[in-house]
């Protein structure tokens, strides 16, 4: 290796002066590149939906599926059990008793009271509680104290009848009052009083009293006001009888097609929908489709046929307490129009489902069963495989983008360079906009009305994309229009797209599928030195 040192001799004086060195413009040429946005089939049909989620197969084939419920209905919702207030229970002592009562110790007796128990159209054999509460108050006129003790026979926690005892004291004064209030949270009521019917139960109250050396009189009276607040069922079981499971009419909107393909157009080859139906209810149920169209606004309707009559609803037996049982019903290309409808990118779906509990007239008595967590519900699912034609559907990506002032204050001339890989079978035509902050639109880079982008080459044999298609674009900007785009703070891309031969020739898509767009520019810029 060879080494070259330059001396500079020391007896050379003089002082190289810059400022006497002439003012020289220079213009040299500066290459940034701007932006890179890369898409593939999930970012161009589910970017905005968030319910279509794209489903590859092992091929890497695309099927966009969507789930939506056509309705749900919870127990809790259908069966409420209102509060419940029952006649006040009075009694006094009989003129036998009066002859009875000691002067010490206690007197003891006791009454019976049935409840009738208001739960609507709903006649129940049994049920649990999951919550509720038993409020007692007492106003008596004897003067004495002593104790009420109340008891459920009926009524089971853990094995265990309800009983509470409420003390009362006469300090004096009459009436002698006292209230309470019980928890009836996880008690099992049998309402048939023994089998022989519903929504009865017996309380029993046992009147104990503590001798003062007086006697009663026989208009002393004690009267026991109850109430039932706050009451829902964990379980119950007798006969919900006829009612409406569902909504008599109801929209769900397929945000898919609002949301996806813009203004565009396409055809698919082999949609298809599904519905389930998921039933927990102990309880046969009827239902019909009234309606069930495709529907976009204002007014076009798309009815859909081939759906069965009655649907399919599986109830669960008593040794099914608790479970959900399914059943379907699919909708495809050879047994519906399902095709014709999805073709036309229905943005809602309008149905009537008209349902019935316990439809046999006359209807089942007493076999019926729900908890509090049973639902009938109706969900709809949409496959649709990426295999067809589009034509004239949008593709849109924003990208942050800000200019630098130093450059472009002293920009003579730009060059902007649009860089496209397409792995898509589309043919695109692109525009780049320029927007500001709140995204209004400054200017535009590409000349209108021009197919920047050709369809990827496809297999004439296995209709898969083998080669993407480049392009390279180039816009001149001039020094004013460049000046103009200072406040630029987005680029919007925007794509409209066709599938080959115009939309006419159905193609697949696949996830490996990419569409890349490079953004850069070379300006030229004046400064001086």
């Amino acid at each position: 290796m060879a080494i070259i040192v330059f001396f500079i001799p020391s007896c050379i004086k003089d002082n190289f002066q810059f400022n006497k060195l002439a003012k020289t413009d220079y213009t040299p040429n500066i290459a940034v590149p701007l932006i890179y946005s890369s898409l593939t089939v999930q970012d161009i049909l589910t970017k905005a939906d968030h319910s279509g989620v794209v489903s590859v197969g092992t091929d890497n084939f695309c099927t966009i599926i969507y789930k939506g419920n056509l309705f749900s209905l919870l127990a809790s919702d259908l069966i409420t059990i209102p509060n419940q207030t029952p006649p006040a229970y009075s009694a006094s002592l009989t003129a036998a008793q009066i002859a009875t009562f000691p002067t010490s110790g206690t007197f003891t007796v006791a009454y019976s009271q049935t409840v009738n128990f208001n739960s609507g159209t709903v006649k129940i054999d049994s049920l649990i509680f999951k919550s509720g509460m038993l409020n007692i108050s007492l106003n008596s006129s004897f003067k004495f104290s002593g104790q009420i003790a109340i008891n459920i026979p009926s009524a089971k926690k853990n094995g265990v009848p309800f009983s509470q005892t409420l003390p009362f004291t006469y300090s004096g004064t009459v009436p002698v009052m006292t209230n309470a209030n019980y928890d009836l949270s996880g008690y099992d009521v049998d309402m048939t009083l023994g089998g022989t019917t519903n929504n009865q139960f017996v309380v029993n109250y046992v009147l104990t009293i503590t001798c003062n050396g007086t006697s009663p009189s026989i208009t002393d009276m004690m009267t026991l006001n109850q109430s039932f607040s706050n009451l829902n069922f964990n379980k119950l079981f007798g006969d919900i009888g006829q009612l409406a499971l569902s909504p008599t009419q109801d929209t769900v909107a397929l945000s898919i097609f609002k949301n996806s393909l813009g203004l565009g157009t396409f055809t698919l080859v082999n949609p298809s929908a599904k519905v389930v139906i998921s039933n927990s209810y102990g309880v046969p149920i009827n239902a019909t489709i009234a309606a069930l169209n495709g529907f976009n606004p204002p007014a076009t309707t798309y009815p859909i046929t081939g759906y069965p009559t009655p649907l399919p609803i599986l109830s669960p037996t008593f040794s099914q307490i608790g479970q959900i049982l399914k059943d379907s019903f699919s909708l495809t290309n050879s047994n519906s129009n399902i095709v014709q409808v999805i073709n036309n990118t229905p943005k809602f779906v309008i149905y009537k489902i008209n349902s019935q509990s316990n439809p046999q007239e006359p209807p089942p008595t007493h076999n019926n069963f729900v908890i509090d967590t049973s639902r009938f519900k109706v969900d709809l699912e949409l496959d649709l495989p990426l295999y067809g034609t589009a034509k004239d559907f949008t593709l849109m990506d924003t990208l942050a983008f800000t200019m630098d002032s130093t450059i472009s204050s002293n920009v003579v001339s730009a060059l902007f360079r649009i860089y496209n890989s397409n792995g898509f079978p589309f043919d695109i035509n692109m525009q780049a906009y320029f927007t500001d902050s709140l995204y209004h639109k400054l200017d535009s880079l590409i000349i209108p009305n021009q197919l920047i982008l050709q369809s990827a080459i496809v297999s004439s044999t296995t209709g898969m994309v083998i080669s993407p298609t480049q392009k390279t674009y180039d816009a001149n900007v001039s020094q004013a229009r460049f000046l103009h785009l200072k406040t630029s703070k987005h680029i919007l891309l925007k794509a409209v797209a066709a599938t080959t031969n115009g939309g006419s020739t159905n193609v697949k898509i696949y996830a490996n599928y990419r569409l890349d767009v490079k953004l850069g520019v070379q300006v030229q810029i004046k400064t001086k030195i």
